[in-house]
């Protein structure tokens, strides 16, 4: 229970715009100095509180609104600091973004072409790649020869409806709902 409203408070403050519980190491890394006066002031940020790792606390997910692909953050809370473990406010065609079960899924979209890996958290931050697919639906280019369309699931070549099936089942219908996520 005090961890719990240690980890609550923490995430509070961060959410105001404290940083102080970051080493800075963290916030040269990651460039967390930018978080008050840019990414929180412009508004559009959600929120939402999933256990990634599978230590029974939660982390703290922030994205742009419905819109993870422009902003996307993950953090965490350990022995009365907050780690960051994902921070992406560069890349617009590709975020990460929560299933049901905490795991997540980093998606990349560009030319036609779609990749989905699922992955899940260890307790130090890393990641642990769970299952993969791809799909290429047009050619990246007039010159290109790769087949088109292609698919892959794990690095091996499926029909559409097999990949059609596994995205669902994977990946569409497990995406954490809607109302998990509160307005910043």
């Amino acid at each position: 229970q005090e961890k719990a409203e240690a980890v609550e408070a923490a995430y509070g403050a961060f959410l105001e715009g404290d940083i102080s519980l970051f080493d800075d190491a963290q916030v040269d890394t990651w460039a967390l100095d930018i978080w008050k006066d840019t990414i929180l002031a412009v508004g559009e940020l959600e929120y939402t509180y999933l256990d990634l790792d599978g230590d029974g606390a939660e982390e703290l997910l922030v994205q742009w609104i419905e819109e993870p692909g422009n902003f996307n953050a993950v953090f965490h809370y350990e022995n009365g600091s907050l780690f960051c473990w994902q921070f992406d406010c560069v890349e617009m065609t590709s975020g990460d973004y929560p299933l049901k079960d905490g795991a997540m899924v980093s998606q990349y979209d560009y030319n036609g072409t779609s990749s989905y890996t699922i992955f899940r958290y260890r307790s130090d931050g890393s990641r642990e790649e769970v299952a993969t697919l791809y799909a290429r639906e047009q050619p990246t280019d007039p010159e290109d020869t790769a087949p088109c369309p292609y698919y892959e699931a794990d690095g091996n070549e499926v029909d559409k409806s097999d990949f059609d099936e596994m995205l669902g089942q994977m990946i569409l219908n497990q995406v954490l709902e809607r109302g998990a996520w509160k307005k910043l």
